[in-house]
């Protein structure tokens, strides 16, 4: 693999995975047999061993750009999201579709996530919305969540799965219940900065927000 030259006071790269010939959107990692799964601009999905060694062939969509993946608990599928708006999942170990169009959107998906349950999944597009989708049937759980000004950037499910957290272009954070009801606001910062990215802490009680004016 190339080689990374180090730059003082950062940490150096085990790999460097020569992986996509466009921007790569999204990563998940599967800790049972400690490999990567990326999707990115180029329109494909691919997997990868820790070491960069490509494991099958690409997965090709034909939907376009694909935004956002996530892995279920027991790491045996993905679900996917892409410009054409809808969300399909796959079979991981077979690297094929299991359904086609799981859900869709009026615009491209930006964010999706998997409920701890692994009964729904979340997602959140360039219509504005925030949708949910129970698995089993492909059907949309309740009416879609209007999640502000602007495209949603991502969606995170809480690790207790009582509650989930979006954010959107308009730099506000809003945590919703899981029937779809908004419970709080928060201004991410003092401007009207994108907030592009979430995570959860264990316990649920605190989100950390990473923002377009360079903050956590």
């Amino acid at each position: 693999m190339p080689e990374h030259t180090s730059v003082a006071g950062s940490l150096r790269p085990d790999h460097i995975i020569q992986a996509h010939s466009t921007c790569i959107w999204s990563l998940a990692y599967l800790g049972t047999s400690r490999s990567v799964i990326s999707s990115s601009d180029d329109g494909s999905i691919r997997h990868w061993t820790r070491d960069g060694v490509a494991i099958g062939q690409p997965w090709n969509s034909d939907g376009g750009p694909v935004g956002s993946i996530a892995v279920s608990a027991d790491e045996t599928m993905v679900i996917s999201g892409s410009m054409d708006g809808r969300i399909r999942l796959w079979d991981i170990k077979k690297g094929l579709i299991i359904n086609d169009s799981l859900g869709r959107h009026n615009a491209p998906v930006r964010c999706v996530d998997w409920a701890p349950n692994g009964q729904e999944i979340a997602s959140g597009s360039h219509d504005c919305t925030i949708r949910r989708w129970n698995l089993s049937t492909g059907r949309q759980i309740g009416r879609p969540m209007e999640a502000g000004q602007g495209w949603v950037l991502s969606v995170k499910y809480s690790p207790q799965g009582d509650k989930f957290a979006s954010c959107a272009m308009d730099g506000v954070i809003r945590v919703w219940s899981k029937a779809g009801e908004l419970l709080v606001e928060i201004k991410a910062n003092d401007d009207d900065y994108w907030v592009e990215s979430l995570c959860w802490t264990k316990d649920g009680s605190s989100i950390f927000s990473g923002s377009g004016d360079h903050t956590i």
